[in-house]
């Protein structure tokens, strides 16, 4: 799921990830994702939400392309 926090009123949005997304902009996101500012991760991770890190790569680019692929 794409995550996101609104800055102005805190709203949280969790919307899944569709097979006609472009994976590569996916991979960005979960990189970009270890950058977060600490007032955005506290606040999902205090609203249950687990992010997911750099360490999972391996396992979002098996989910995106399958048990083979090498990259």
């Amino acid at each position: 799921m794409i995550v996101h926090l609104c800055l102005n009123c805190g709203k949280v949005s969790c919307n899944r990830i569709a097979g006609d997304d472009n994976s590569q902009a996916l991979i960005t996101l979960l990189e970009k994702s270890n950058n977060l500012d600490k007032y955005v991760a506290t606040t999902l991770t205090s609203q249950g939400i687990k992010l997911l890190t750099k360490d999972n790569k391996k396992e979002v680019v098996t989910c995106l392309y399958g048990l083979h692929y090498q990259e």
